[in-house]
């Protein structure tokens, strides 16, 4: 991936605050090659909970989230053997909501891709983190929200520009199907497939007829996915789910191959309206989780598959580009 033509951004910290987890790297600017990255379990959702259990005084929310930055900012520099200290720090994801640092309302829609369609709050340094701090919003439709995947769409606009529409799919436990047109999102919607796929596998009646992991070279559970990519697409949904329960019961198939029959129905019946072709599509996804869309498109639309961008680079370029265009960087 090749940085913009503009990118003449020094060093900044890029913090991916999500629901569950956490991620900060200090990254090159002009290159957006990551130099050093801490990674944990805190989470907006446990540090928010964390806090409550202090005492939840309003005046210390900040400060207490802070001191979780400064853990993984301390990491960072035991990394590189220099301080950050004075580096500027882009925040995106689930920071800026209630649960967050300090809530910042939703953008609305269309939104400019070019970093200046997002609500943002510039922060100067303060004891326990001495880094200006970029706080980036959300964006909201009339029935619809998204905190995090939007500056990963900035990024990807960066990178891929068009004229013609195209749908942009973020895999992840709410997967977005974002509508583009030129330079502005223009419409989206939240699948819920990766929740409803973790609670059916572990907390329905299901959960015993599956169970993760494969023998090497298996070939049985990619035929599964295959299978349930197809029939979540053709079928009820709620029909279609119930029939990882029969094929272990009356067609013995083994809870491997059930588990990623099941995944690939809620995946099928996710991508079932995107798969007729009409509209170009753009993968922006990573690991395990793009490969299985990827897979998904290969049996639904064999002839046209989807361009495919890396979610953690387009992070990285969205928030430059957002910084860049508050004067930041």
């Amino acid at each position: 991936m090749t940085a913009p033509a503009s990118a003449s951004a020094r060093r900044f910290l890029s913090c991916d605050w999500g629901t569950s987890a956490f991620r900060l790297r200090l990254v090159e600017g002009a290159s957006r090659r990551v130099l050093a990255a801490s990674r944990g379990d805190q989470g907006i959702a446990a540090t928010f909970s964390a806090w409550r259990a202090a005492g939840g005084r309003p005046g210390d929310r900040w400060d207490f989230f802070a001191r979780v930055l400064a853990d993984h900012l301390a990491r960072i520099n035991d990394q590189t053997g220099t301080a950050t200290t004075g580096l500027p720090l882009v925040i995106s994801g689930m920071a800026s909501s209630s649960m967050g640092m300090r809530e910042l309302p939703y953008a609305g829609l269309p939104l400019a891709l070019d970093g200046s369609g997002l609500t943002t709050d510039r922060l100067g340094p303060r004891d326990g983190l001495p880094h200006e701090v970029l706080l980036l919003s959300g964006v909201r439709s009339r029935d619809d929200v998204m905190r995090g995947e939007e500056t990963q769409l900035i990024g990807a606009a960066a990178e891929g520009p068009s004229e013609a529409p195209r749908v942009l799919v973020l895999p992840g436990t709410h997967s977005k199907h974002v509508e583009v047109r030129g330079a502005r999102a223009v419409a989206f919607r939240t699948h819920m497939t990766g929740e409803c796929f973790e609670l059916l596998a572990t907390r329905s009646v299901l959960a015993n007829s599956v169970t993760p992991g494969a023998a090497p070279g298996d070939p049985e559970p990619l035929a599964s996915f295959a299978a349930g990519v197809r029939a979540g697409a053709a079928g009820n949904l709620l029909n279609t789910i119930f029939h990882t329960r029969t094929r272990a019961l009356l067609e013995d198939f083994p809870a491997t191959a059930n588990y990623q029959y099941l995944s690939g129905v809620l995946i099928g019946a996710e991508l079932r309206e995107l798969a007729a072709g009409a509209v170009p599509v753009t993968l922006v996804g990573a690991g395990p989780l793009l490969d299985a869309y990827r897979q998904a498109f290969a049996v639904l639309a064999p002839g046209t598959p989807p361009a495919v961008l890396d979610a953690d680079d387009c992070l990285i370029a969205g928030q430059l580009r957002v910084a860049q265009h508050t004067g930041m960087l």
